[in-house]
């Protein structure tokens, strides 16, 4: 299933019904006044405070009354809607610049331009354009993250790569016999069968790509968090690694080095909910933190890029299973199969 054929926010209308209760409201209001007019103006003669005025004056007081009725009804049916168009307004503009709560309702939401992620109702850009310089990156699937046996929420995370990489992915080894079973599966199952995931992943990530992950968590946090998260993450990929025999004592000072470095780019404050983080690894490896579009800072390093991303795709315990599943279905789109 492409990513633009999914289902997506698409309040639009909201705003015209709106505006036509006002419009009815406002109707409904002139025909009652019309009427309070027509009885004030019968009543006028036969009430004492008014029998002995001229009939010029009963007239005047009469459409002075009904004036009144007009103004006070006008004001609490228009300001009444006014208020509720408004406050979504306000709200709907918070969601697309920070990517908040999807409110219960959307008035304007750029068709085709978000996505929602159902388990949070966070929404996500389809098309994600980072403060560090380089090329457009697409959405291709996104999901929850959850904690503990009680599948506790923590964030929402979206999985980006880079918009013409899309169209060329059976060009990567491997890649010509994807498969989501496959994908989702452990490890390569059997003679013929394709690449596992991660191991597809991988192989894009050999080649000079950018992609991003983009966080953001469904209650309140903060950076020493968050930053604990991504450094569990690595020592978990180097533990694999080490036994595998795939680091050497010199790669094993780099990447604690490295680590100490992305530590040291997080700061020691909150992050409310709603607030997005953005892991980017560039073409050249290197992986750049930026929050609510500032740049945090960058560690150069490919290989602790490369496998923090992995771990979202690991054959084994990946960091949100969600995310794989509709990043199958994302990339299954892409590829036309």
């Amino acid at each position: 299933m492409s990513p633009d054929s999914r289902p997506r926010t698409n309040t639009g209308p909201v705003v015209n019904f709106t505006f036509l209760q006002v419009t009815s409201h406002l109707i409904m209001a002139s025909r009652i006044t019309l009427k309070l007019t027509g009885l004030a103006r019968a009543a006028g003669p036969s009430r004492r405070c008014l029998s002995t005025a001229s009939q010029p004056v009963r007239v005047a007081r009469g459409r002075y009354l009904a004036g009144l009725v007009v103004v006070a009804g006008t004001a609490m049916v228009v300001g009444q809607q006014s208020e509720d168009v408004w406050k979504r307004l306000s709200e709907s503009f918070v969601a697309h610049a920070d990517a908040t709560v999807l409110p219960e309702r959307l008035p304007f939401s750029k068709p085709g331009g978000m996505r929602l992620d159902p388990s949070t109702e966070i929404v996500f850009p389809l098309h994600l354009d980072p403060a560090t310089p380089g090329p457009l990156l697409r959405l291709v699937g996104l999901g929850v993250r959850t904690v503990s046996f009680l599948r506790v929420k923590v964030y929402s995370v979206g999985f980006y790569l880079e918009e013409a990489q899309t169209r060329y992915l059976k060009e990567i080894p491997g890649w010509d016999k994807f498969a989501v079973e496959q994908f989702l599966a452990p490890e390569s199952s059997g003679e013929g069968a394709g690449p596992s995931g991660e191991t597809l992943v991988r192989n894009l990530l050999d080649r000079p790509v950018s992609c991003a992950v983009r966080i953001v968590p469904v209650r309140n946090t903060d950076f020493g968090h968050l930053r604990d998260g991504f450094t569990r993450a690595i020592a978990a990929r180097q533990k694999i690694a080490r036994s595998a025999g795939q680091l050497t004592d010199a790669d094993e000072e780099r990447i604690a080095q490295s680590t100490q470095t992305l530590k040291a780019l997080f700061p020691a404050q909150s992050v409310p909910k709603g607030k997005a983080l953005t892991l980017l690894r560039r073409p050249d490896g290197a992986l750049t933190i930026e929050y609510e579009g500032k740049i945090l800072g960058q560690v150069n390093d490919s290989w602790v890029s490369r496998e923090l991303m992995l771990a979202y795709f690991a054959d084994k315990d990946a960091i949100s299973p969600k995310l794989k599943e509709d990043v199958a279905e994302g990339f299954q789109g892409f590829i036309g199969f």
